[in-house]
């Protein structure tokens, strides 16, 4: 497994790099999405349900069991790796949880629309001032 990035190296051009590769990905983008609103450990079964259900705009009761293996597999083999590398989930292959490391905590994350292209930036999160 990939080297975890740690928080000082968030400013280098390499982790942007990593992150707006992780990024550029909807289903990476969903996904933590959801994790943003649930702190608490994730199956990747649950994600894989919650994801599928976004993807195909439809409640998650109303998702097929083939869409959510389809996003199951994309998940296992391909999105889960890439946001475990960079550093911003925590995956638990045993238990298959997932989490958010405290990485994303650290960032700030804003995006706008630029002659209708988007820009992101991402930038360390300034403590709060006492």
């Amino acid at each position: 497994m990939a080297e975890q990035l740690r928080l000082e190296q968030i400013e280098t051009p390499e982790f942007l790099d990593t992150f707006y590769s992780v990024l550029s990905n909807a289903i990476r983008r969903n996904a933590l999405q959801y994790l943003l609103t649930n702190p608490n450990p994730v199956s990747v079964d649950r994600l894989a349900l919650e994801l599928a259900a976004i993807e195909h705009e439809v409640p998650a009761e109303a998702v097929t069991s083939e869409h959510q293996h389809d996003i199951q597999m994309l998940l296992t083999h391909v999105h889960l790796p890439s946001l475990s590398d960079a550093g911003v989930v925590d995956w638990d292959r045993e238990c298959e949880q997932v989490t958010l490391t405290p990485l994303l905590n650290q960032l700030s994350v804003t995006g706008s629309a630029m002659n209708g292209l988007p820009e992101l930036s991402v930038s360390p999160r300034s403590e709060p001032s006492h």
